[in-house]
């Protein structure tokens, strides 16, 4: 019975889905946070970051859901020198199509969001804090077992801080996520 119950999971369907609303929690792995600021930039990899989201998922076809959430990012911190450092958290509003293979419990995704990035940086002993119009995109594959979703992605979030001189800031993560639908 045990050697049966591995490849039924393995190939199982995915039914075909109906509207519903899910909630997830990732993490984001080999973060990279780059500065931008006159023509000069660094960037640095940065701390183990979260997210989590909450949204509903229209099923447009057999083989397309489009899902519209709210995500919360906590970026990991971003240590440039001992005494220099910034630390991010964002809001988005994404729109979310997923592509199922009608039969398989493959599917891909792509993450198109726009939203609020926070920022902090401090240096010396001050700090400087700002918020301002971010964006977001990624891609997403994953795998449907039931109602979960296990994923991994690829994210890019960027902002333009009028109130930090004109600095720029963007992440870029590897994300691993998991996501449960109603």
């Amino acid at each position: 019975m045990k050697k049966l119950l591995v490849p039924l999971l393995l190939f199982s369907t995915h039914a075909f889905a109906e509207n519903n609303f899910y909630a997830g929690v990732s993490a984001s792995v080999f973060n990279d946070t780059e500065l931008k600021l006159s023509g000069m930039s660094a960037d640095k990899n940065s701390d183990i970051g979260a997210s989590a989201s909450a949204g509903y998922s229209f099923a447009m076809s057999s083989g397309l859901e489009l899902g519209i959430e709210v995500e919360y990012v906590k970026y990991g911190k971003a240590k440039f020198t001992d005494t220099y450092h910034v630390e991010n958290e964002a809001v988005y509003i994404n729109a979310k199509p997923k592509f199922i293979e009608v039969g398989n419990n493959l599917y891909s995704a792509l993450i198109l969001g726009v939203g609020s990035m926070s920022s902090e940086i401090k240096n010396n002993g001050q700090t400087i804090k700002d918020s301002d119009l971010s964006y977001q995109a990624g891609l997403e594959v994953g795998y449907m077992i039931d109602e979960w979703d296990i994923g991994i992605g690829y994210r890019y979030q960027t902002a333009d801080f009028d109130g930090f001189y004109g600095m720029d800031v963007s992440n870029q993560s590897v994300t691993l996520g998991i996501r449960y639908n109603f």
